[in-house]
């Protein structure tokens, strides 16, 4: 049995994609046509159930034997169905009465016609070529992606800003300061990394802040008694 061989095939030490599809069409004598996906399956669904471990070397040669005997399959079966779809040319038919016929359904037969090996060998290939470029791609792209992330801290922006204001405090002999005064420059990252810190120290009771009109100047003052 075709099925029998290639479960011997696909247990064998060495086993690389060249060797698996010459053992199955050269040297095996097989025709991928032939050969019953699903007796194969059940006949690997027997092993493991007789295995006390489970082998992943065994079951990655069972998939990429299946996985080779489906592409035969179609590359096979696909142009034959593409040549008798284009050998389909639409006509006009007179009226006539088919009583007088027997008509027999046209049913397509693919033609038979069997892959070389080479031919598969190199469909195989550049179809892993393909899977790697996309591997590598999304590799580039998670790269890139890691080096844009920057990890920002809120507690050490808050315990950061805290720390210049009290200084600010000590330094100007007074208990208030404007926003302005506070920030690094007028950039929009020291602005919000000024602002959002600034909100959490006065929702701790740290500071208060005023504003007399919208968009005006943020008074910011310290709600914390002197020593």
């Amino acid at each position: 049995m075709h099925e029998e061989k290639l479960f011997q095939t696909m247990l064998s030490e060495e086993l690389t994609l060249e060797g698996l599809i010459r053992d199955i069409v050269q040297n095996e004598g097989m025709d991928p046509w032939n050969i019953d996906i699903v007796i194969l399956t059940n006949k690997y669904m027997e092993i493991l159930n007789k295995m006390k471990e489970f082998d992943i070397k065994v079951s990655g040669k069972f998939l990429l034997a299946a996985a080779i005997l489906l592409k035969m399959k179609s590359d096979y079966l696909i142009p034959q169905l593409i040549e008798v779809e284009e050998e389909s040319v639409p006509v006009e038919v007179e009226h006539y009465d088919d009583s007088k016929y027997d008509l027999e359904p046209h049913i397509p037969v693919p033609k038979s016609r069997k892959i070389t090996m080479d031919e598969l060998i190199e469909s195989l290939r550049k179809a892993l070529v393909v899977k790697q470029k996309r591997s590598v791609r999304h590799s580039e792209r998670e790269v890139k992606m890691n080096v844009r992330v920057k990890t920002i801290y809120l507690s050490e922006k808050i315990k950061n800003l805290y720390i210049r204001i009290t200084d600010f405090f000590k330094k100007l002999g007074k208990k208030d300061i404007t926003f302005s005064q506070l920030i690094p420059s007028r950039q929009k990252k020291d602005l919000i990394w000024t602002f959002i810190p600034l909100v959490h120290l006065a929702n701790r009771g740290k500071i208060s802040l005023t504003q007399e009109k919208n968009f005006g100047e943020i008074n910011v003052r310290s709600e914390e008694s002197e020593d």
